[in-house]
């Protein structure tokens, strides 16, 4: 009976998500196009501040604001709610082939943090008079770094199947200052 009910509830939630995007066609390649250009690599705040060998790092990337959030944004004085309809709230990633190794040219791979594959909420930020959402992907190793390159190649895809791949190139060190 408990199997029963798992395969009439799962694809019925399967269907709430794609049902619930009431994203255009539009919308979502501008967003994709956004978060691919913006994808890069970077060490975690907490690696910033330890400056010590570590096996965590993420992969950071960003989009503007819709308008409509950003006259949310606007009217609460500089303050948003948070929901579960963004646009980031349904695209999920794939990470299809990776090369990375440490100072001690060591293959590292990647190892599963238990972390579901979709973007995670970051804080927003302005530049240019743009205002971002922060979006990141939490990453772990099989072994520590104080220095790490190689490429990430990584494919987000859309609740319609609209998928957008992107090579990021990795070169990081644990005495990086984070940007944004």
């Amino acid at each position: 009976m408990k199997k029963l009910i798992l395969f009439t509830v799962f694809p019925l939630l399967l269907s709430c998500q794609i049902s619930d995007f009431k994203y255009s066609d539009k919308e979502t390649l501008q967003f994709l196009e956004d978060i691919s250009k913006n994808a890069k690599v970077s060490i975690t705040d907490i690696t910033e501040i330890k400056k010590q060998p570590t096996d965590e790092f993420e992969i950071i990337t960003r989009y503007p604001l819709p308008k409509k959030r950003l006259e949310e944004y606007r009217k609460n004085n500089a303050t948003l709610t948070n929901r579960d309809d963004d646009i980031s709230d349904f695209a999920t990633y794939t990470i299809k082939e990776y090369k990375l190794t440490n100072e001690k040219d060591e293959d590292l791979k990647l190892v599963d943090n238990g972390k579901a594959n979709y973007l995670q909420e970051y804080p927003l930020w302005e530049n240019n008079h743009i205002l971002y959402q922060n979006v990141g992907i939490p990453l772990k190793l099989n072994k520590n770094f104080e220095k790490l390159i190689g490429f990430i190649t990584i494919e987000f895809e859309m609740p319609n199947k609209t998928r957008k791949e992107k090579q990021i190139p990795v070169n990081i060190s644990v005495y990086d200052k984070i940007q944004e």
